[in-house]
């Protein structure tokens, strides 16, 4: 094989080489960085926790049964407790519903909307739009309002900002978020 083709074929390998890891690697940063529309995540169980027993240990909050003896001696086995999970001091709380009430169904469905104080989940229905949950970021207090079935206020303060979420169904499903300084 004479010379120069050699040179050439060589050539025409390293640039094809070059080529393709310049484009996979510039599509693999595409790729990361493309934006992605918000996902809601249902929320599977609420553990509703008494107000008196907020911050207090599972173990000290409900009794252990212990095992007693029967009149004939025979031991009786306790029955199994459950321990309900307490609220871990790194995460903030939670608001929410069990359940979106059944006004909510057949319109644009679960959608979860961020704000610089926290996230809102709702769902939008035909008519009507119900809460889900809210979760305020950490120094942020959570209030509700709700005065008509088509329009849901959700507001996440602290002590110099304010997040308020406006979801409506009228006349289309929306939420606008409103951020102000205080």
């Amino acid at each position: 094989m004479p010379r120069l083709t050699r040179y050439l074929l060589i050539w025409l390998s390293c640039t094809a080489a070059s080529v393709t890891a310049v484009m996979l690697t510039v599509y693999f940063v595409i790729g990361l960085t493309r934006p992605t529309p918000p996902a809601a995540r249902s929320v599977q169980a609420v553990y509703p926790s008494p107000s008196g027993l907020v911050g207090v240990p599972a173990s000290s909050a409900a009794p252990t049964p212990t095992p007693s003896a029967t009149p004939t001696g025979t031991p009786v086995k306790a029955p199994p407790t459950t321990r309900t999970p307490s609220p871990s001091p790194t995460r903030a709380p939670v608001t929410a519903t069990p359940r979106p009430s059944p006004k909510c169904t057949g319109g644009p469905g679960l959608h979860t909307v961020p704000s610089e104080g926290g996230k809102v989940t709702v769902q939008y229905g035909r008519t009507s739009v119900c809460f889900v949950s809210a979760v305020p970021d950490p120094g942020f207090r959570t209030s509700t309002q709700q005065t008509d079935p088509d329009t849901l206020v959700v507001v996440f303060t602290s002590d110099d900002h304010r997040s308020e979420i406006t979801a409506t169904v009228v006349p289309t499903a929306k939420a606008s978020v409103r951020e102000t300084r205080l």
